[in-house]
């Protein structure tokens, strides 16, 4: 996915380097060394893509599902401390 001239990068930009830069370096030096394995990526995606009801998303890796399942975590306990407030701005019957 990341070997050479794979993808299309637009000039940098020093406004992004903070966001958008360890993303680039990674695509522009990381062929070769993402922790998945690339046959057991394209095995699952098509498992998923002949299942009867394939996902939406498909997420491959279990840094990637640590990562989600965390975020996920994450925004419950945002959605938890704040719903009070949020349901409160309803309309009163």
């Amino acid at each position: 996915m990341f070997g050479k001239d794979a993808a299309y990068l637009s000039s940098p930009r020093p406004e992004y380097a903070e966001t958008v830069g360890p993303t680039r370096s990674y695509v522009e030096t990381g062929g070769g060394s993402q922790p998945g394995d690339p046959a057991k990526a394209a095995r699952a995606i098509l498992t998923a893509m002949s299942s009867a009801t394939p996902p939406l998303r498909l997420v491959l890796g279990g840094d990637a599902i640590d990562r989600i399942r965390q975020r996920l975590s994450d925004l419950q306990n945002e959605l938890s401390e704040w719903e009070g407030l949020g349901r409160a701005t309803s309309i009163d019957e």
